[in-house]
């Protein structure tokens, strides 16, 4: 089984308030990229593609306060979810398997110019 660790999210808001090149917003030691893809806006903690440690080891509270920062910064709406997902064998329908997501947990927060909107947990 192969674990993908992440902390993505996106900011709702008109696109022409960020840059047009990549951005990055540093908060702690943490990292991250803010990109647009047309009227898109993410954002993704910057990992390796062979080590997601620093995915896996930011506490709640860090992805919670960088939402909180980021919708104010802006003034719209920001979401971000830190989470894993378990890759393995799954059977399917026809007797064979398939390498697939098996197992997920993510933790989602919100916030609307610096207004906590939700936090929750998704299995």
């Amino acid at each position: 089984m192969d674990y993908e660790y992440s902390v993505i999210g996106s900011i709702i808001c008109n696109a022409d308030t960020i840059p047009a090149c990549d951005d990055v917003f540093a908060y702690k030691n943490y990292v991250f990229t803010i990109r647009k893809i047309g009227n898109h806006v993410g954002i993704r903690l910057r990992d390796s593609s062979a080590d997601t440690s620093v995915s896996k080891n930011i506490s709640e509270e860090d992805v919670t306060a960088v939402c909180k920062l980021l919708s104010e910064k802006y003034a719209c709406t920001v979401s971000m979810r830190k989470g894993y997902e378990v890759y393995g064998n799954a059977n399917v329908f026809n007797g064979g398997s398939d390498y697939e997501v098996i197992e997920e947990k993510w933790f989602s927060v919100e916030f609307d110019n610096g207004v906590a909107k939700n936090s929750v947990y998704l299995m």
